[in-house]
């Protein structure tokens, strides 16, 4: 169950004569644009698309990118460069500017300090599950923190009136799990492109473990995974503050426990105290996931009763109808952990959608960071 590389066939590689194998279906990689490198709270961050922004514009949505495990941020180029050319075609660009950014996830790139923990069970590292959780729950906290700052440098002049009014945060994998926690955790991000990440953390690494035939699973056939020297009770109570499925389910882990049950006869009581919660993480935002039906690493099945519960709950008659939230779920028929140009089109077209949703922007420009869970 080693790391691949999702993104390697996305896009042709521009410096090969032709495309061959694999790439042959792989998406023309598109022209370089733009991109400023500045050092901001001591990470280097790329922003791409800063001299492409038409003068009328005063107003700029924000894409960040967060990359797949094993990878750096140098391999979202190309979505960047994508995006942000088709959206400079459209004529509501000349209203609204597009830029990207992005930056290498914690230990990873010209951040890593310990190869080893970014590795699985199987490749040695018995702290995968703590590892992996702290370092994506960093990104996001860095995520927060970069955009605290990012208009002092990109804005600099005191005669430049743009703003970031619109925030979108769109990962792949590690950067996907990461996504969740930017767009439910901070109010700034009005919309999310959650791509090969789930959003059930204690559900992936129980499977995972099964998988990798950890001792602390199969002596007991997991059940008592949860709070063993695997998956310790101080991640416990981590996930039950920034993981979805854990922060919205955990709330309710005094009356019931299990994971496959889908919470369907929640008292009113149990509902009155949900509501401002959810509300508060996913309240009027637009979220599109995509999976591979048949990705083994991160497999559909991990996330889906907590998706199809979140469906459920926001569809016809459901106690969180009319909350404002878009919520997309895609399945890429025979995709495994990889990002085939189909969810590429469903990404742009999401975006696109996004751009042009004035009550989603709107709706970004009133977040305020102290009111952050």
């Amino acid at each position: 169950m080693a790391a691949v590389n999702p993104v390697q066939y996305t896009y042709t590689d521009p410096d090969a004569p032709s495309p061959t194998g694999s790439t042959a279906k792989s998406i023309p990689h598109p022209p370089a644009i733009s991109k400023v490198e500045h050092t901001i709270s001591g990470l280097k961050t790329i922003t791409y698309g800063l001299a492409e922004i038409p003068q009328t514009c005063k107003e700029v949505t924000c894409l960040w990118l967060l990359h797949p495990r094993l990878q750096t941020q140098a391999c979202m180029a190309p979505f960047a460069a994508q995006f942000i050319k088709t959206w400079n075609s459209k004529s509501g660009s000349t209203q609204k500017g597009l830029i990207a950014v992005s930056f290498d996830q914690r230990n990873h790139g010209s951040r890593e300090v310990s190869a080893i923990a970014n590795e699985a069970w199987r490749s040695g590292n018995e702290k995968h599950a703590q590892d992996m959780f702290s370092c994506y729950h960093g990104t996001a906290t860095d995520t927060f923190q970069l955009l605290d700052h990012i208009e002092a440098y990109i804005f600099p002049e005191a005669s430049d009136t743009r703003t970031i009014t619109q925030n979108v945060v769109f990962g792949i994998s590690l950067g996907g799990h990461a996504a969740w926690h930017v767009v439910m955790q901070d109010p700034r991000f009005s919309a999310a492109i959650i791509t090969i990440g789930c959003p059930d953390y204690t559900r992936l690494m129980s499977d995972r473990a099964r998988l990798s035939k950890r001792k602390t699973w199969t002596e007991t056939q997991g059940r008592d995974f949860v709070g063993s020297t695997d998956f310790p009770r101080g991640l416990v109570h981590a996930v039950r503050q920034y993981d979805p499925a854990g922060l919205i389910w955990g709330s309710l882990v005094g009356r019931r426990r299990g994971q496959e049950h889908l919470y369907d006869d929640l008292s009113s009581d149990e509902r009155a105290a949900l509501l401002p919660l959810m509300t508060r993480t996913l309240g009027n935002k637009r979220i599109l996931n995509l999976s591979g039906g048949a990705d083994k690493l991160v497999p559909y099945a991990m996330g889906k009763p907590f998706l199809d519960w979140l469906k459920k709950t926001t569809g016809k008659d459901g106690f969180f109808e009319g909350s404002g939230l878009h919520f997309e779920d895609v399945i890429i028929p025979g995709a495994g952990h990889e990002v085939p140009p189909a969810m590429v089109e469903h990404m742009e077209r999401f975006l696109i959608d996004t751009l042009e949703c004035e009550t989603v922007m709107n709706a970004g420009k009133l977040g305020r960071r102290d009111s952050r869970i």
